[in-house]
């Protein structure tokens, strides 16, 4: 089980990692052909850099937190009123933001409520490249977690590692949602007081997977029906095509003559 921590402060043109097993602070910087303006280029190159990175510095197997900076963070504060529709207030900020992928946090107050959005794919690549090595990646928080002692700091200080280090597991409570698709109104939850709002993707339907269904359908109820039909079709003999006949000729047979005797006088007189 892994037990030493670190943490990953995610900047626009870089990250810092401190490890907590050297006490120190590396820096990874984005080249262009990797990372450029908060897009990934290549992540198969990223990954590549990533394990020289780890394996240059000697890192050891860590339990990762991401921190994001606030500067590549996108934030809004909407005001709570009788007619504001929070759902679709969020639904519309959050199509707006110019990444195809967003990981986003809400923050609810009193009279008003924060939303903060940052390109999902950014933290997801490093995510992958660090797990793929045996790291494990505990999630990623807004800068603005730390509080207002650190909101404007801009490099992972000495007294920034400590706090986090201090708060560890609960800064894990505070990471952003991982989202991508942003759905209908109809289907956000009217759950105000959710501090996270969860989104629903739904897998696109392959419009040329029904028409093959019907067809391999078709083809097996016609093979079915042949096959009952050669079942209990009782086979029906052919009949012999009659000989002809032809009876002997009959041969009438002759008359019988019937002789009658002559009688012969009697000699002797009555």
């Amino acid at each position: 089980m892994i037990k030493n921590r670190a943490i990953i402060y995610i900047h626009k043109d870089k990250f810092e990692y401190f490890d907590e097993t050297f006490s120190k602070i590396f820096q990874f910087v984005f080249q262009p052909n990797i990372i450029q303006d908060l897009e990934l280029v290549d992540g198969d190159e990223l990954k590549i850099q990533l394990q020289s990175f780890v394996q240059t510095n000697k890192l050891t197997l860590t339990n990762i937190l991401f921190v994001i900076a606030d500067a590549i963070i996108f934030e809004k504060t909407f005001a709570i009123s009788q007619n504001s529709n929070k759902d679709l207030e969020i639904q519309k900020f959050l199509e707006n933001i110019p990444f195809e992928h967003v990981s986003y946090k809400i923050i609810d107050g009193l009279k008003d409520y924060k939303v903060l959005a940052t390109n999902k794919e950014l933290y997801s690549s490093f995510k992958f490249c660090f797990e793929s090595m045996g790291f494990v990646v505990v999630g990623a928080i807004p800068q603005s977690s730390l509080g207002e002692l650190y909101r404007n700091s801009q490099n992972l200080s000495s007294d920034i590692v400590k706090y986090i280090l201090t708060h560890f597991d609960l800064l894990q409570k505070q990471v952003f949602i991982q989202e991508e698709i942003k759905p209908t109104p109809q289907t956000l939850s009217s759950n105000n007081s959710d501090e996270n709002l969860t989104l629903i993707r739904k897998a696109p339907v392959n419009k040329y997977r029904l028409p093959a269904l019907i067809s391999v359908f078709v083809i097996l109820i016609g093979i079915l029906s042949f096959v009952v039909y050669k079942q209990f079709t009782p086979k029906t003999k052919a009949s012999p095509v009659p000989s002809t006949i032809i009876a002997p000729p009959v041969t009438a047979p002759p008359p019988t003559i019937q002789e009658t005797p002559i009688g012969t006088p009697s000699a002797k007189p009555f």
